[in-house]
């Protein structure tokens, strides 16, 4: 592996550094504390206890240094210890210009870090830093633009959508089927396992089409909604997958899961009628109706083919970085990268149950897949010091009152519970990698296309 030559600094004298590359971007610091820069510290130590100790017999700061020694010693050294151990680290990241992604490791446990008046200290720690790479020339890539137009079958789709949504709840005892809503006490575990991995005592489940998976605490379960089939309210469902690749948790991962999901209450919605909606929303006829929701699938079109150009943007951006990722994924990253999803598509306008469902699949991607993912983030982060983006309180508020109208909330409320959930400054963070995505993909060639040729190539993928 390669090394870095010792580097000692004026601007921080008394530290010697040598890096040392252990693998994809994971790197040994070994670092030296100068003796002189070790008995500085102790001493000012000491003195700082010494002014403000107080023993028996004794007025404060007129304990005798020896005192001080026998009393506070060991505890004066492991502080001061602690305080250069910190301080080494941070300088040593500050003159290397190394931006970890987790805490360090020591590169040798099971030796313990000593700091002793008149000798330097030495130590090496062992962290994962933020790749370094060169941002690819994309002025010569050509995206796809697809021509999307809003027809009237989008129309008869959304009207029965909100037909739906603002329907009437039917309480169920059994004879359950596509579209019917439980709440119930789900346990998670691995196969042969005791103790549960999660169990919650309220968590939805809604009844996907025949046939097809559907999504329990995040986890897709095959042909859901057989399992149902002769299932009534107090009964408890066994289900059973395998723990996805690209799961948040690690202990969750590539494991056999065993999931019990016990219904207590189950619902099905009766959709509403057109003029009921628009008895709803105080429209003067279905006309007006219909061409309300033609203005806002236009504006969700718009929003689409926007996403549409973010995503091959990204693709082909990440194709073409040459970069090495870190070989240890941590869940923080992955998390934060499932909670980028979420935002996207709340963003989108997605109902929060269609949310979660789309996060299972996301779960259940390949690894490859997970690996361009983060190779995006990092590719993002760069672009963002690259076009200088930033995010406005007026653009955050924004987006908001657009999730706000899409959910049918007061835009006040959305923000309280997103503050509730320490999720503001991930939905800030959101903004930014779309308007980060919206400069790479203006600055690639777009070639528009109809619809047919891009349901086409999509199709091929």
């Amino acid at each position: 592996m390669a090394e870095d030559t010792p580097i000692a600094t004026d601007a921080h004298p008394g530290f010697e550094f040598r890096i040392e590359d252990i693998g994809p971007s994971r790197k040994r610091l070994h670092i030296t504390v100068a003796a002189e820069r070790v008995d500085e510290k102790l001493q000012e130590s000491m003195g700082s206890l010494q002014t403000e100790a107080a023993l028996p017999g004794f007025r404060k700061g007129r304990v005798p240094a020896h005192l001080i020694q026998r009393r506070f010693g060991e505890g004066v050294k492991q502080e001061a210890r602690n305080e250069l151990i910190s301080k080494a680290y941070q300088t040593c990241l500050k003159v290397h210009t190394l931006q970890p992604l987790g805490e360090p490791e020591s590169a040798d446990p099971d030796t313990e870090i000593e700091l002793t008046q008149g000798s330097d200290m030495t130590f090496a720690v062992d962290v994962e830093v933020v790749p370094e790479f060169d941002i690819p020339d994309v002025s010569d890539i050509t995206i796809n633009k697809p021509l999307l137009e809003v027809e009237d079958d989008h129309i008869d789709a959304e009207l029965e959508r909100q037909c739906l949504k603002n329907g009437t709840g039917e309480t169920l005892e059994k004879s359950f089927k596509t579209g019917d809503r439980m709440l119930g006490a789900a346990i998670l575990t691995v196969k042969g396992e005791e103790d549960p991995l999660f169990e919650t005592p309220r968590t939805l489940v809604v009844l996907p089409e025949k046939g097809e998976s559907g999504a329990v605490l995040g986890l897709l379960f095959d042909d859901l909604c057989k399992s149902f089939t002769r299932t009534a309210v107090g009964d408890t469902v066994a289900l059973a997958t395998t723990g996805p690749d690209g799961h948040e948790r690690e202990d969750i991962r590539g494991k056999a899961l065993e999931l019990t999901f016990t219904i207590q209450v189950a619902e099905r919605i009766t959709p509403c009628s057109t003029q009921d909606l628009i008895d709803t929303f105080s429209l003067a006829s279905e006309d007006v109706l219909r061409e309300q929701i033609r203005l806002a699938l236009e504006q969700q079109r718009d929003e689409e083919q926007a996403q549409v150009l973010r995503d091959q943007a990204m693709n082909a951006a990440v194709a073409a970085v040459d970069l090495d990722l870190p070989e240890r994924f941590s869940e923080g990253q992955i998390a934060r990268d499932l909670e980028r999803a979420r935002m996207e598509m709340l963003q989108q306008g997605l109902d929060p149950e269609a949310v979660e469902g789309k996060l299972a699949e996301i779960r259940e991607r390949s690894t490859a897949q997970t690996i361009d993912r983060m190779k995006g983030y990092f590719l993002i982060a760069r672009l963002v010091e690259r076009y200088e983006i930033s995010v406005s309180e007026q653009e955050l508020n924004g987006s908001i009152a657009t999730m706000a109208m899409r959910q049918g909330v007061r835009p006040d409320k959305l923000r309280s519970e997103l503050a509730k959930e320490n999720r503001l400054q991930q939905l800030a963070m959101t903004v930014r990698d779309r308007k980060t995505m919206d400069r790479l993909a203006a600055d690639m060639q777009h070639k528009d296309i109809t619809a047919e040729e891009w349901r086409s190539l999509q199709s091929k993928a």
